[in-house]
Parts: C-alpha cells; sequence; structure tokens
C-alpha cells in the first residue's frame, strides 16, 4: 500500500486529540500528588504516559504499514 498524505495527516490529528486527552487526565493525577496521593497520582502519570505513547505508535504503524490498528480500550 502506498504512503497515504491524508491518512498522516488524520492520524496526526488523531495522535493529538488523544494526547490532550491523557494530559488532562496527567493534571488530575498531578492533583491527587498535591492532594497526598502520591502512589495513586505517579501510577496515573505512568499509565498516562504509556497510553498516550502506545496510541501514537499504533496509528504510525497503521499509517506506514496500512494495517489498521485496534486498541483495547478499558
Amino acid at each position: 500500500m502506498a504512503f497515504n498524505p491524508k491518512d498522516a495527516v488524520d492520524a496526526a490529528r488523531d495522535i493529538a486529540t488523544n494526547a490532550v486527552e491523557k494530559a488532562s487526565d496527567i493534571v488530575e493525577n498531578a492533583g491527587d500528588i498535591l492532594r497526598g496521593d502520591i502512589s495513586g497520582g505517579v501510577s496515573g502519570i505512568v499509565h498516562n504516559s504509556i497510553d498516550i505513547a502506545t496510541h501514537a505508535a499504533g496509528r504510525a504503524k497503521e499509517v506506514l504499514t496500512g494495517a489498521k490498528y485496534e486498541v483495547d480500550e478499558e
């Protein structure tokens, strides 16, 4: 399958949207840390950061290989 610039732009938009949504969760986790829940806050930040990276890598793979990428949503 050939590289499609429109798919790349759509993927970039999707990655950015996902990152912004997860960033708001990270801010909430930082608030948890400030309120004293260090363990829960750090755990949430790590989890959301990994979700951002996993989603971005999957979408990039989809654009480059043409294979459909699916994420198991919790």
